[in-house]
């Protein structure tokens, strides 16, 4: 393959490449797409066939059409539009320089444009696709460069060899565009070309590609580690800001019955969890905090929703002065600490892990805690990161912990709209009446809860169908559908337990999690929302959970994306390019990269801490034994001697191996470089060899420049009548290049010397032995 064609369309690629990624930031198809297709006409009917080309003149006076363009653009457009505005004329130059005759510098102008389209398309959009197309522009771009400098640098042997006084079946091929990956070059600029090897080869790409998997990582550590105080600080107020911060349905002020559905199909994020040892920083695996607590599940308490009617739950706000210790008042020294970073969803309410005892806000936004419902809030979403970062504390003994035992208002848990929800009321006091075992309001909450999750007649599913529009939502669910999800269950459990007078109330949150993908924290998505029951049993608060669990798991782990599906593929790389680029924040780098390598180097330092008591001790011990002749001449003394012996013969058999190896290796490279030159020298002995027949021999104190002028001047007519003449300085040129040059003769070389040497050896031979033969 052509050396310039691959150049050619290795810088088109690079332009069609930018062009795509704006036209795929912007979320518009022009002016950008108009660059592909004029990017192919210019390839063939410009560069390569030379039919038409625009003239300097008309270069200027369209560039300054394109700016009288982009002014009037700039001047009736807000910010965005303004930033899109100075965009699009490095698009209109791009299309101005494609259609120019192109030299090096149109080729420069052609990346640095690409380039500043790709940094306007990183401004305007944070999807995961650009990022993975970024990766790609980055390879092409090291290769496009690469082969820039080696058309460069062909050019450059070309017009060297063009001057050349030596023949060219020794320097370049008969054409050079006929094969540039042959073309024959020397030393020149730095760079030096094998003649027998290609201008383009494997080991040329792999070099490529190493100069790329180096540029990603390193530019991924200055990413990382350079602190990001200006992350998510956003120029344009669009359309995706506005929907981060969209109230997530199941978590406002008030719940509609069925909103739940609409986000337990989603696999999008809510928030990570990481749990430590809080005295060694340990990470706690979720699944261990969890059995130590006596849960099934992860349980993240959230919303709590009180007053029901019409088919909605809504909240009650209560203000209290009380608020959470934070970990510099907590007087409990054994603790676990969940650090959480709950993404902006739109709400205030913060979801915790119970049980806990004291908090700490990292964000900058305050808490506030409603003491009877334990329901904790921020004053207000987070704007400047986009997430919120605060860490729960939970005392390693039980009792410690707070415990939700308050019932300031009974009336409210109790409230019941009678006129709508007969039936329901009816059944449940008929259920329990039909059941006289049942003694104390714990057994009879229990048996409700197991009734509607165990009995069989009800099922999970998130597909939705109302049967009596007339009728309250709950009592279709119970008596028509008996189908739903959590929501149903839950507001169903907490009608049923009010209808016997035990109070209750419907707690929506998250429940379970999964590892993440790319990060060792767990995961939360928006596929394990959950709704569930507190009731107030035994003088506290106590979690009830009506939905069958194994039909509720199935339809969770239904919703989540396989890793191998394009639809995982997908998510996984939307997140990384979410987490890890876009959205990385100086908290995000400090949780993810600067405490684990905190973490990391205190657990070096403790163990070469550890190390360094032992090395003192061992110092000691052998100060006092060598203190303490009587020691000598004792069982220790024997040992110690075997011990010395043992390290001194060691330490002198590795410095003998060493330096064995070391000669070795000497030794062969001026073996090597010996015989290489012995080799390759031997075709100047076979030349010196036919002069001396001719008693023409060189003298010691004689170069082989200067031999080479006196046999030119003794047998010039010998010379020139086999057309010779230039064969003395081409033999002297080759020996100085492979003897101190250490450049060897390549396959056409040697066969064009043997035959100069055989030409050579008629014309020297004398005529009477020419008739004899």
């Amino acid at each position: 393959m052509n050396l310039t064609l691959t150049f050619q369309i290795s810088i088109y690629l690079l332009v069609a490449l930018s062009s795509v990624m704006f036209m795929m930031a912007e979320g518009g198809v022009l002016p950008q797409l108009v660059t592909i297709p004029l990017g192919l006409i210019t390839l063939f009917f410009t560069d390569r066939w030379d039919k038409f080309s625009l003239s300097p003149l008309w270069a200027n006076i369209l560039g300054l059409l394109a700016f009288l363009i982009v002014c009037a653009e700039f001047t009736t457009s807000n910010i965005e539009g303004r930033l899109l505005s100075g965009a699009h004329f490095l698009v209109y130059l791009t299309w101005i320089i494609l259609l120019q005759k192109k030299s090096d510098t149109q080729y420069w102008w052609l990346c640095a444009l690409g380039f500043l389209q790709i940094a306007v398309g990183a401004v305007l959009t944070d999807s995961g696709y650009y990022g993975f197309l970024l990766v790609t522009y980055l390879f092409l771009s090291i290769w496009t460069l690469s082969v820039f400098s080696l058309y460069r640098t062909r050019n450059s042997f070309q017009q060297h060899d063009s001057s050349s006084p030596f023949p060219k079946s020794l320097t370049v091929g008969k054409d050079p565009h006929e094969s540039p990956f042959n073309q024959k070059s020397y030393v020149r600029g730095g760079v030096h070309s094998e003649q027998t090897r290609q201008w383009l080869s494997m080991e040329f790409f792999g070099a490529c590609f190493g100069y790329f998997i180096s540029a990603l990582l390193i530019s991924m550590c200055f990413f990382l580690l350079i602190p990001r105080l200006w992350a998510n600080r956003s120029l344009f107020e669009n359309e995706s800001l506005a929907a981060s911060n969209k109230p997530l349905v199941g978590f406002a002020e008030k719940v509609q019955l069925g909103e739940m559905g609409e986000i337990l199909e989603s696999s999008e994020r809510v928030l990570e969890l990481s749990i430590f040892d809080n005295e060694t920083d340990e990470p706690v695996p979720v699944s261990e905090f969890v059995a130590q607590f006596g849960m099934d599940e992860p349980l993240f308490r959230g919303a709590v929703l009180s007053s029901y009617k019409n088919g909605s739950w809504s909240k009650v706000r209560r203000r209290s002065r009380w608020r959470l210790y934070n970990s510099k008042e907590l007087e409990i020294k054994q603790l676990y600490r969940q650090e959480i970073v709950l993404d902006s969803i739109g709400t205030e309410v913060l979801f915790i892990m119970q049980p806990f005892v004291g908090m700490d806000m990292l964000s900058k936004t305050e808490n506030s805690l409603n003491l009877e419902t334990l329901e904790i809030r921020q004053t207000q979403p987070p704007e400047e990161d986009g997430e919120t970062r605060y860490n729960v504390f939970t005392a390693k003994d039980p009792a410690a912990n707070i415990v939700i035992d308050q019932l300031d208002n009974n009336a409210l848990y109790l409230d019941l709209p009678e006129d709508d929800l007969k039936r329901l009321i009816a059944f449940t006091q008929k259920l329990i009446a039909d059941h006289p075992e049942l003694k104390t309001n714990l057994e009879k909450a229990r048996f409700i809860e197991s009734w509607l999750r165990d009995s069989g007649d009800f099922s999970y599913t998130l597909n939705m169908s109302i049967q009596d529009p007339e009728i309250d939502p709950v009592e279709d669910f119970l008596f028509n559908r008996k189908s739903g999800h959590c929501e149903y269950y839950a507001s169903a459990l907490a009608l049923m337990l009010r209808a016997i007078g035990i109070p209750s109330r419907v707690i929506s949150g998250f429940k379970g999690g999964e590892q993440g993908y790319l990060s060792n924290q767990f995961e939360v998505q928006q596929r394990y929302a959950h709704s569930w029951v507190e009731a107030f049993l035994d003088d506290r608060w106590q979690t009830l959970d009506a939905t069958p669990s194994l039909q509720r798991a199935e339809s969770v782990a239904q919703n989540a994306a396989p890793l191998g599906s394009w639809k995982g593929i997908s998510n996984a790389l939307s997140q990384f390019w979410s987490d890890y680029v876009i959205g990385v924040s100086f908290q995000r780098q400090k949780s993810a990269f600067y405490d684990p390598m905190l973490r990391a180097g205190k657990k070096l330092g403790s163990r070469l801490y550890d190390f360094r008591e032992t090395v003192i001790h061992m110092v000691k011990s052998i100060k006092a034994f060598l203190s303490s002749p009587r020691r000598w001449f004792s069982w220790e003394g024997g040992a110690a001697v075997f011990i010395i012996a043992g390290i001194f013969f060691a330490l002198k058999w590795l410095l003998g191996v060493s330096i064995r190896l070391i000669r070795k290796i000497l030794w062969r490279q001026r073996d090597q470089a010996r015989q290489l030159r012995a080799g390759n020298v031997a075709f100047y002995e076979k030349f010196q060899a036919l002069l001396a027949n001719r008693g023409l021999v060189r003298t010691p104190a004689e170069t082989q420049k200067e031999f080479s002028n006196h046999v030119k001047s003794d047998l010039s007519t010998e010379l020139t009548e086999a057309h010779l003449d230039e064969t003395p300085d081409l033999f002297t040129h080759l020996f100085y290049q492979v003897r101190y040059g250490d450049h060897p003769l390549n396959s056409e070389q040697s066969e064009e010397l043997q035959q100069k040497l055989a030409a050579l050896e008629i014309a020297l031979t004398p005529k009477e032995q020419k008739e004899n033969r």
